[in-house]
């Protein structure tokens, strides 16, 4: 038993030192060795663009990426690398020899026992003080935990388990750009929900209010007075959206859970940012850019983050269908990728009990049993021990900073809109921010320009439009005309060169174009 162990704790050394030289090359154990090796030799320019050193902004005639904006990917030297050679030692204590060995067979269908618990604890705690609203919900959340290798897996199994091909499944647009090919690949019909940018400026308040913002009160007309059928599912990305940086309000996911219930829709919110968050009005205080009693009144400075979707799935007084159990409910699916690291490819949807029976049911899961039953083992540990809860609060700090960074430098240049500023909820999180350019500039020109001339590449926003062929509708307009850069990726000081580089190839693309 002894050598056993002994040959666990050397692979794991091998597996963190190869994960660390490129973690987002490293897949699996049998990469070992000169298999590993020649994958970091086909790796392209786009996937190494990260580590590139940089120069001058100067102008260069080229397409090489310098500076990279565009990748959503967390920084090398901000991944978890100290935290898991400790969890692993840790885990290879005689003490947790019964758990580990536990964890070295197939696992319970949901998902590693002890995984699901501190999971659900884990959850509870850093959620207790998120804002529930006014609205009432019958009692406390009573979801269910299924474990997955992340939220694209956790989407995936959903569109397995609970929709039939020629299913619609209706989006937000703009909305994370590799979502909608999950849903096709399974014959699902893809629609545009209403979206607030929709309407006529004129009819409408400021534009920056209706970015990102779906249209509720037009969704639920069509749906409960024109006759309009509801799709099967609704996908939304409630929480520091992607790529808009924005969030739903308490009250607005509350009316959209209800209208989901009504109508036996289910609503799939991808709610990986969730926690990566920050109370932007409380930093600045605690920076000593502002007082209490300064500009901001006090109840301005304790901003709440808005429950989690699935809070509203008790509303069953909402359902068509009184004292029967609601068909239509919410669903949440997130990971350890953004709290944690990408490379531990481990997730979860929570959901009411007969959307976790679909799971546990599917043919390939009693086939093969629970998904990374080790692993969950792992990040069981990481919860217990309380390392996940330091790492997390470490890691929004150093991002509340990146954020602060590149909007100081956008700032300096009046005609670069930063929309996410504009988030009618006052915290900020995620990876990303969502910037306009004036009317005349579009974003693909401006994308194309900016890396060939200057290096840095970025996310044009109608990547971000899964319905390009809508070309006159107001929202396409809009979202052609905006751009999405991620802070997350870049060093620091490269982060600060990046988004200069990028403000001096905006200045240069306009004088060109005069």
């Amino acid at each position: 038993m002894e050598s056993i162990f002994h040959i666990l704790s050397m692979t794991f050394v091998l597996h963190v030192s190869l994960k660390t030289l490129h973690p987002f090359r490293f897949h699996t154990a049998r990469y070992l060795g000169s298999a590993f090796t020649s994958n970091l030799t086909k790796m392209s320019p786009t996937e190494t663009s990260g580590e590139m050193s940089s120069s001058s902004p100067t102008p260069i005639k080229q397409s090489e990426v310098r500076y990279d904006l565009y990748r959503g990917h967390p920084n090398d030297q901000a991944l978890p690398t100290a935290e898991m050679q400790s969890l692993m030692a840790s885990l290879l204590h005689d003490d947790q020899r019964d758990s580990l060995m536990s964890s070295l067979g197939y696992g319970a269908n949901a998902g590693n026992d002890a995984l699901l618990k501190a999971l659900r604890s884990f959850l509870e705690r850093r959620s207790s003080n998120d804002d529930t609203g006014e609205v009432t919900v019958g009692g406390a959340d009573r979801s269910e935990f299924f474990i997955t290798n992340g939220v694209s897996h956790g989407i995936e199994l959903l569109c397995s388990t609970c929709t039939t091909p020629g299913d619609e499944v209706w989006m937000e647009r703009p909305t994370y750009f590799l979502a909608p090919k999950i849903f096709t690949s399974h014959g699902l019909v893809i629609k545009p929900l209403p979206m607030m940018s929709d309407r006529p400026i004129a009819e409408g308040k400021d534009i920056k209010d209706a970015v990102g913002r779906i249209d509720l009160d037009r969704l639920i007309r069509m749906v409960e007075s024109e006759g309009i059928s509801p799709p099967k599912m609704i996908y939304v990305i409630p929480s520091y959206h992607n790529p808009t940086g924005r969030s739903m309000t308490v009250e607005e996911r509350a009316k959209l859970a209800a209208f989901a219930i009504r109508n036996d829709v289910l609503v799939v919110a991808d709610e990986v940012y969730h926690l990566l968050d920050w109370d932007q009005n409380q930093l600045i205080v605690e920076r000593g850019a502002l007082s209490v009693s300064g500009d901001l009144d006090a109840t301005t400075l304790s901003s709440l983050r808005p429950v989690s979707m699935t809070h509203f799935n008790n509303m069953r007084s909402a359902s068509k269908n009184m004292g029967q159990p609601a068909q239509g409910c919410c669903i949440s699916v997130s990971s350890f990728t953004k709290i944690f690291a990408p490379g531990v490819r481990l997730g979860w949807i929570q959901a009411p009990s007969h959307i976790i029976q679909r799971l546990t049911s599917y043919g390939y899961i009693n086939s093969q049993g629970g998904v990374a039953p080790f692993m969950g083992r792992l990040m069981a540990h990481a919860i217990e021990t309380g390392l996940l809860d330091e790492y997390l609060n470490k890691l929004n700090s150093n991002y509340s900073e990146r954020y602060d960074l590149i909007c100081s430098v956008l700032e300096k240049e009046p005609r670069i809109k930063i929309l996410t500023e504009h988030s009618p909820v006052e915290r900020r999180g995620g990876y990303f921010l969502w910037v306009q350019f004036p009317n005349e500039v579009d974003s693909d020109e401006f994308a194309s320009y900016s890396l060939k001339e200057f290096g840095v590449r970025f996310m044009a926003g109608g990547r971000s439009d899964p319905f390009p062929q809508l070309e006159d509708n107001p929202s396409r307009s809009l979202i052609n005309s905006c751009a999405r850069l991620c802070f997350a990726d870049l060093d620091r000081e490269k982060l600060v060169d990046a988004t200069s580089t990028f403000v001096q190839a905006f200045q240069s693309f306009l004088q060109q174009e005069v």
